[in-house]
């Protein structure tokens, strides 16, 4: 009789083991299903912020196209330097403010600034009134952009540096 409750035990334990891995079988594969379902909402949710991201752009950009074409019906006659200057200027500032919407500020350092390789890049040259004006935004070429403390692009500007005569 011993034999056979000996064969007994290990059938059952086989029964119980197998019955357990069916269960943690399962678990597994609800838990993968739910991994699987939650990594497609991620994407799902991605994608709506940058569609909704780039709605600002595609409407600022909209605005601008219009602005222009209303600029460009007001015009009857050749442009005098002043008004086509003045024209361009409203362009380009209503262009920042649409890179304003996306969190990208436009920087411009102001004359007498002192040069900021973080900020700026040199893409000139002029010799400095006095030793106090050496490294220092002689103009500004063209403006940067940062976003935060990040920069975007640098501003284009022309230094001023001190040389005193040689003797």
């Amino acid at each position: 009789m011993s034999d056979v409750s000996e064969r007994v035990e290990p059938c059952a334990l086989a029964s119980e083991f197998t019955a357990a891995l069916a269960r943690q079988q399962e678990l597994a594969e609800r838990r993968e299903d739910i991994v699987t379902r939650l990594h497609d909402e991620v994407e799902r949710l991605r994608r709506g912020e940058m569609e909704t991201a780039l709605d600002l752009v595609r409407h600022s950009l909209i605005r601008l196209h219009d602005q222009i074409l209303r600029q460009a019906e007001h015009v009857t006659a050749p442009l005098g330097v002043e008004e086509l200057r003045a024209l361009l200027t409203a362009l380009a500032d209503e262009a920042a403010d649409t890179v304003a919407r996306t969190g990208v500020e436009r920087y411009v350092p102001g004359p007498g600034e002192a040069f900021d390789m973080v900020l700026q890049r040199p893409v000139g040259r002029v010799a400095a009134e006095g030793p106090e004006a050496d490294r220092t935004v002689a103009r500004v070429v063209a403006a940067g952009f940062v976003q935060g403390e990040r920069v975007v692009r640098k501003a284009d500007v022309v230094v001023s540096r001190w040389e005193p005569d040689a003797p």
